[in-house]
């Protein structure tokens, strides 16, 4: 496969949302504009079609958001689920319509949340974990966001506080945390396992090395966790990965990736050929094959290693890469696609 540049979006973004809608388009929602994400928080969206190469304006969010989470539901509308805004953290949220190509309010969550995961369960509700509020305080609860009442509700709270970790969802409907930070100076190389049925975590053995801001897939009945960083994460930034069994104690080495890469959680992505495409943090994607755990150079550099960018594959197989911000911290408008 082989990257190649796109016409430059109209705004420059990181640490937004990228989702594929039925009608093959990609929202873009979110994100910020200013360097360091730490100001300029993005309070519009554009759509990407993937048959003109083009972006267009998508309207506006109900409320500026970055680092928010988004689901594409059973009726096609997204929903953006916390993150940061102007005010601190957000427990709103909200609702993209693509017939009227507007946002709206849609519920609110137990709990603000920045730096948390929300996956997609079984019968279609959300389960929400971790992340932080207020000071920068991380959250050992969670609960579940139900997209046809508008509601949440608390179910048990992880054994530890978690931050910047990932959430897998496992073949049999459960779902493995890995990871993250428990405070500011505290990295976790701890694993749990929420149970939809019990609706309570419960260990999972340990990771060979903590890390946050790391990515993971699920390949086969194994689950990949990849990259990431140690506390002083400028100064340590992982090739390594590491790969999950359910019923092991410890995970076992993986691949080496051939860049440091952390803060490229949307970075990764199947591609429904049985390989997975590794974007984000590095100046190059590899793309890595399943059943070997091989991973292999993609001819085309994006120029600048760049965070935060999303991956988003398109419904003919392609992947549109976009935005993210470089080592100084300077937002991009540059987008990429991904020819398999």
């Amino acid at each position: 496969g082989s990257v190649r540049a796109l016409p430059d979006m109209p705004t420059p973004r990181a640490a937004h949302s990228a989702t594929l809608l039925r009608d093959g388009k990609v929202l873009l929602a979110g994100g910020c504009h200013a360097r360091g994400c730490e100001e300029g928080i993005s309070e519009d969206a554009l759509l990407f079609d993937p048959a003109r190469n083009t972006f267009v304006a998508a309207g506006k969010l109900a409320q500026p958001r970055v680092g928010h989470r988004a689901i594409l539901l059973q009726d096609g509308s997204v929903l953006l689920i916390g993150g940061w805004t102007p005010d601190g953290a957000t427990a709103v949220v909200e609702r993209y319509d693509p017939r009227t190509r507007r946002f709206s309010v849609h519920g609110r969550l137990l709990q603000a949340r920045d730096g948390f995961s929300a996956t997609v369960l079984a019968d279609g509700s959300i389960l929400v974990a971790g992340g932080y509020a207020g000071t920068m305080q991380r959250l050992a609860s969670a609960e579940r966001y139900d997209p046809r009442t508008h509601r949440s509700t608390g179910v048990g709270a992880m054994a530890s506080p978690r931050m910047a970790h990932t959430a897998t969802r496992l073949a049999d409907g459960r779902v493995l945390l890995a990871g993250g930070s428990a405070s500011r100076d505290r990295l976790l190389d701890t694993l749990e396992v929420y149970d939809p049925v019990t609706q309570r975590f419960a260990a999972a053995g340990t990771l060979r090395q903590a890390r946050h801001k790391h990515a993971a897939i699920r390949v086969g009945d194994a689950v990949l966790l990849l990259g990431g960083a140690g506390p002083r994460e400028y100064e340590a930034q992982y090739a390594d990965t590491e790969l999950w069994r359910d019923g092991q104690a410890r995970t076992t080495p993986g691949p080496r990736m051939a860049d440091a890469r952390y803060k490229f959680l949307d970075g990764v992505v199947a591609l429904g050929d049985g390989t997975v495409l590794v974007a984000g943090s590095g100046r190059n994607a590899e793309r890595l094959h399943a059943d070997t755990l091989r991973l292999e150079p993609i001819t085309g550099d994006i120029g600048a290693e760049l965070s935060f960018t999303t991956a988003t594959r398109l419904a003919d197989g392609r992947v549109l890469l976009a935005g993210g911000y470089d080592p100084r911290l300077q937002v991009a408008r540059q987008a990429w696609l991904f020819q398999p």
